[in-house]
């Protein structure tokens, strides 16, 4: 026997750290239920496979037994009785020879399946029982409470899965596989006597089986095991890794932190650490070590204790004498710890108090002396474009100079941050001012504290005076945490001021616009609950319930300027982070009246033209800003009043359209009156010169002078709305003019059964007008009103005097049949007309129109299809004619 190397290594479980084992051991138990729940998996797949595949084959061996028991039982008896019992036609008898032709033309069709029914000692060669059949055969042979076996068979490269069923011979079967001498010559002949014949009743001769195979099926399975297997891994990694951090966190650092408390306080009595002796390899096997170290400390201490016991009062006055120093030497430490918290936690509390550095900087270096055994200190910032360090406040330190100018191609390099050299930095900047200006490097021999935040170093806080190079390592990290917490705070702070600068240059840019502005956040829609997080996937439907367009009334407002404040008589506060909805307009707002939705808010600016609840006309632009990612991030609402506008341009084309039309309109004129005057002419000579004409031919002549007359009225005005003529204008009233067309027209107002009804103001100041003119704009309208009504209406004249305009405002209003929004926009027109062909040329309103101007005043229309239509007038008041 060879005798083993003791020398040689061996790898011992104890020799793992406990910590190591746990881990491993957890590892283990993850590995193994990966492999556990991949195994299931494949299992119940598989099972489900062979289930799928059973059905299958169970409909193969229905439809096969279902062939042979109608040749059985139908077929063959019906060929016996029509042939005789000593005729046997293999093709159509016999239910073996049915069943293979049926499943062979199957097996065409789907050639995935393998149908046999084989036997042993088959009367035919080609279907004797193979090893695997003749097994099965045994098998039903053996357990004959059997009918049905399947399962998945190896067969040589291939997976498939089997379904055998045993084959019984009858006595019905017996006329073919009985006696060879009963047998059909017809078999007889073709198979011969040797093989099929003297079989037994209800002895397994066979078996019919169906194959399937699965390789297919399988491998999916597999590598569905093999996914599930990677992910599950995957998972119990990330698990792990989880694990491992939090039992580092929760229980190691704590482990350290009690193997620290042995690191510092577990000495021998010559102050050596014992715990040096107690290394390991973990915290685990640390803190076993540590105890056994401790427990052996306790033994060695117990001896001498018993040793000393004969001295011990010397001993326990030695004991508290040291325990005393140890004592006062941990409450120094915990007292500088104090100081060096509360200075860290005073100087977080400054920073917060102001967003200005000049308030900042003083008090944060004040704090910054009370730690440090300085003489005096001063704090610079690095000015890069100006390439210098300034100095922003100073303690004690009148040698510090206010600027210190630098080479920035030289200086600068050393606070690249791949290079990051802060003393190198000093040093060149420091002994390039002494180089340049002759005066001492002052910062040189200082103590100093660059003032970094993310690998950037913005400033030096400077410390003077003497014995400053023997600061211990833990003041150090002190000054050096201070440092870069006001390194922080500089950064941010001077982030804060460009934000400031920024909002109010855009509060100055949309206080500067006189129309509203708005600007919303999409991000945050206000519901019953208070705001949420809003994102365009938000709004789909998810299920049955009904979505909600969110408009643009929903979203949070994030600025606003003077113009919308002005207008609405609210102060910024109330505003700012609520939506349009939620606030308490004082006044019509054109947003809300918006019909945009959120989602047309995701391409170009759109323009939208609102109708105010005020009666003003509005133009709303929507600016959607994008993030770079293309998320929208903000919507820039844009309101601008557009009524004046619309209005001056309604004029000017109905201006330009009764100029055009009017230079026609004389020109035509001009060219019909002459043949007219001709006309007339003619008729007045056969009229008065008495020829002797027929009764019948003088009536003709006096319709063709009525006709004629009625041309030249027409041509007549035409030439008065193709030239403003001077017109007869006196000092008259208005409501005057207005009864006397109202006498005129009184009758047939009856006749139609219409009610007039006046509202007349008697107060009213008398203006300077043409009285006909006038009656005849008031008389269109009234023929107009009664056209509109027809019969069985009102019609309403009201009169009064709007003394801030300084004009008198008429409106005749009826209850007919209102005029159509695009009728509305022709309805002045020249030659324009909803009457009927002859009952009307188009030109009353026109020439209203036209007089009206001509009294510089205004005639407009406003109406409600189906209900009402009003008609309103504003003419000026001349403060002489008041007079």
């Amino acid at each position: 026997m060879k005798k083993c190397d003791t020398d040689s290594p061996q790898w011992d479980i104890s020799s793992i750290g406990l910590q190591s084992r746990f881990l491993l051991g957890l590892a283990c138990i993850f590995i193994c239920f990966c492999v556990v729940v991949t195994t299931l998996l494949y299992l119940y797949e598989k099972k489900r496979l062979e289930n799928e595949i059973y059905y299958q084959t169970e409909l193969i061996m229905a439809a096969v037994e279902s062939t042979r028991a109608y040749v059985r039982d139908v077929l063959r008896p019906k060929m016996y009785e029509t042939l005789g019992h000593e005729t046997f036609i293999l093709e159509a008898m016999s239910t073996s020879y049915i069943s293979r032709v049926v499943m062979e033309r199957f097996q065409e069709t789907l050639p995935s399946f393998e149908y046999r029914r084989v036997a042993i000692n088959a009367m035919n060669p080609d279907f004797e029982a193979d090893a695997l059949e003749r097994e099965k055969i045994q098998y039903f042979t053996e357990n004959p409470a059997m009918n049905d076996w399947h399962g998945i068979v190896k067969l040589k490269d291939q997976a498939l899965y089997m379904r055998f069923r045993p084959v019984r011979f009858t006595t019905r079967c017996f006329r073919c596989h009985g006696d060879p001498a009963d047998a059909p010559r017809t078999i007889i002949d073709l198979y011969g006597k040797e093989h099929g014949f003297n079989q037994k009743p209800d002895v397994v001769s066979g078996v019919i089986s169906v194959g399937v195979p699965v390789n297919a099926g399988l491998m999916p399975i597999v590598e569905v095991a093999w996914k599930v297997f990677c992910a599950t891994f995957i998972a119990v990694v990330f698990l792990y890794g989880i694990i491992w951090f939090f039992f580092n966190k929760l229980i190691i650092r704590d482990l350290r932190g009690l193997l620290e408390i042995f690191r510092d306080n577990l000495r021998d009595e010559h102050g050596v650490q014992l715990y040096e002796q107690a290394r390991a390899t973990d915290e685990f096997g640390e803190l076993a070590a540590s105890v056994q170290v401790v427990a052996r400390h306790l033994r060695k201490t117990r001896l001498q204790l018993e040793d000393y016991a004969k001295n011990l009062e010397e001993k326990v006055k030695d004991r508290t004498r040291a325990l005393q120093r140890s004592e006062q030497h941990l409450r120094e430490k915990v007292i500088t710890r104090g100081q060096e918290l509360r200075t860290l936690n005073t100087i977080s509390e400054l920073i917060t108090q102001s967003v200005y550095l000049a308030d900042i900087l003083p008090r944060v270096l004040q704090q910054a002396l009370k730690v440090m055994p300085a003489a005096g200190a001063g704090m610079y910032l690095v000015d890069r474009e100006k390439a210098m360090l300034v100095l922003q406040c100073r303690e004690h330190a009148d040698a510090l100079v206010e600027s210190i100018p630098f080479d920035a191609s030289v200086c600068l390099p050393f606070l690249d941050e791949k290079r990051l050299d802060f003393d190198g930095f000093i040093q060149q900047a420091a002994c390039g001012r002494y180089g340049t200006a002759g005066e001492k490097a002052v910062l040189v021999n200082n103590f100093n504290v660059p003032l970094c935040c993310r690998g950037q170093i913005l400033g030096v806080m400077t410390f003077t005076g003497k014995n400053l190079k023997d600061v211990d390592a833990q003041l150090q990290e002190l000054l050096f945490s201070i440092g870069h917490q006001i390194g922080i705070t500089i950064e941010s702070l001077q982030n804060i001021a460009r934000l400031i600068d920024s909002k109010e240059l855009l509060q100055t840019v949309f206080d500067g616009i006189t129309d509203v502005v708005l600007l919303l956040d999409p991000e945050y829609r206000i519901h019953r609950h208070g705001w949420t997080r809003f994102h365009a996937e938000a709004s789909t439907n998810h299920g049955n319930s009904p979505v909600r367009h969110h408009s643009i009334g929903d979203f949070r407002i994030k600025m606003v300027n003077k113009a919308f404040l002005d207008q609405q008589g609210l102060q910024l506060e109330e505003i700012l982070n609520r939506s349009l909805s939620e606030l308490p307009l004082k006044n019509p707002c054109p947003f809300t009246a918006c019909k945009t939705a959120f989602s047309a808010l995701s391409g170009p600016p759109i323009v939208e033209q609102v109708n105010g609840e005020d009666g003003n006309i509005y133009e709303v632009n929507f600016y959607p800003l994008f993030s770079d990612q293309g998320e929208l991030r903000n919507i820039v609402c844009y309101a601008k009043d557009i009524t004046e506008k619309i209005e001056v341009e309604r004029r000017i084309q109905q201006t330009e359209k009764l100029v055009s039309l009017g230079q026609l309109a004389a020109g035509v004129a001009h060219e019909i009156n002459n043949p007219l005057g001709i006309i007339l002419c003619y008729t007045d000579i056969l009229l008065e010169d008495n020829l002797d004409l027929d009764p019948q031919a003088c009536e003709d002549v006096r319709v063709i002078e009525k006709h004629a007359r009625s041309c030249q009225k027409i041509v007549t005005d035409l030439l008065n709305f193709s030239r403003s003529q001077k017109t007869d204008k006196c000092n008259g009233s208005v409501n005057r003019a207005i009864e006397e067309v109202v006498a005129l027209a009184k009758q047939q107002f009856i006749k139609q059964k219409i009610h007039l009804t006046l509202h007349l103001d008697y107060e009213l100041p008398d203006i300077f007008l043409d009285r006909d003119r006038i009656k005849q704009v008031f008389l269109n309208l009234l023929m107009n009103a009664a056209h509109a009504i027809r019969e069985e209406g009102t019609v309403l004249i009201v009169t009064g005097y709007d003394q801030a305009a300084h004009r008198i405002v008429v409106t005749v209003e009826d209850d007919g049949q209102g005029i159509e929004d695009e009728v509305i926009a022709k309805i002045f027109d020249p030659f324009f007309t909803t009457k009927a062909p002859g009952s009307g040329t188009g030109l009353g309103l026109s020439v209203s129109y036209g007089i009206v101007q001509d009294h510089g005043g205004d005639i407009c229309v406003e109406s409600q299809p189906g209900q009402w239509t009003r008609f309103t007038i504003t003419l000026p008041v001349n403060r002489a004619a008041q007079v």
